[in-house]
């Protein structure tokens, strides 16, 4: 790229982008995180994320931009997978055709061979919707990397071959992950730190751009029940709300619940007594 002015820099249009996801939640080319315990419904929150963006149809409220989706997941057997796939997609009234998934339960992206199987599957996928975005989902970070999630050097270079492979295709990406274990205080308290609570590198933070943290609500009766908070939000230009949602276990699909904007105020109140007010 060359050097450019200020008045150069300036004067220079680029193309305009869609949003993948309104309110800068997805743009093209960025990253979103969705985080957060086991079993709080995270991989079927990215198939309804993925089903949505295939579709072109609102993600909880937000507008979408109509794009393909590949869910590349390494943990769950491919039977599983179809199962689950066809549960929710049998209660849906059309069945997108730029919806890709593939299985692969040994593939760790940090290293060589990994990157270009994944490569192969992101030009596969393109090429079957050559007029389309790609979003990428990746699913879960943690069995995809070979050395440790608490390294820097290890987790930068899984970072590092998702931007090689982002700059060369130009694609977005979703990434699954989870939470540390909790933390507590003197007092026995919780310690909520709110985007850091991703498990590993603190690299996780400087790289993605949008984080949603998923939390059970209903942890010790029907497990159905998840709140959805935006943890992190680098390219929105406003506050983004905080939601509930209930999943339908015949269905997999969730319904909203409640929606409400939690402000600096709110958060200083729930980090004191462990609630927050909902307006």
């Amino acid at each position: 790229m060359p050097v450019d002015s200020l008045d150069e820099l300036l004067d220079w249009k680029p193309t305009r982008q869609r949003q993948i996801i309104s309110d800068g939640i997805l743009l093209p080319e960025t990253s979103l995180m969705i985080f957060g315990g086991a079993k709080s419904w995270k991989s079927m929150l990215s198939l309804h994320l993925m089903y949505c963006l295939s579709s072109g149809k609102d993600w909880f409220g937000f507008h979408t931009s109509k794009c393909s989706t590949l869910r590349y997941q390494v943990e769950l057997p491919k039977a599983v997978e179809r199962d689950r796939v066809e549960k929710f997609m049998s209660s849906n009234g059309s069945r997108p055709l730029n919806m890709y998934f593939e299985t692969s339960p040994y593939s760790k992206i940090d290293t060589g061979y990994g990157k270009q199987a994944l490569e192969k599957s992101i030009k596969d996928a393109q090429e079957r919707s050559p007029e389309n975005h790609l979003v990428l989902i990746l699913d879960p970070v943690y069995l995809l990397i070979t050395g440790h999630i608490s390294d820097d050097y290890d987790v930068k270079k899984l970072l590092d071959n998702i931007n090689w492979l982002k700059a060369k295709y130009h694609f977005s990406v979703v990434l699954l992950h989870h939470t540390h274990k909790t933390r507590v205080n003197n007092a026995g308290e919780v310690i909520d730190l709110g985007s850091e609570e991703v498990m590993g590198s603190s690299l996780f933070n400087d790289w993605i751009d949008t984080m949603v943290r998923v939390s059970l609500t209903n942890p010790n009766t029907g497990k159905n029940k998840v709140r959805l908070t935006f943890e992190l939000s680098r390219h929105a230009q406003k506050m983004l709300p905080t939601f509930n949602i209930e999943w339908d276990r015949a269905t997999l699909h969730p319904k909203t619940l409640k929606r409400e904007i939690i402000t600096e105020e709110d958060v200083s109140i729930r980090n004191l007594t462990g609630s927050a007010t909902s307006l």
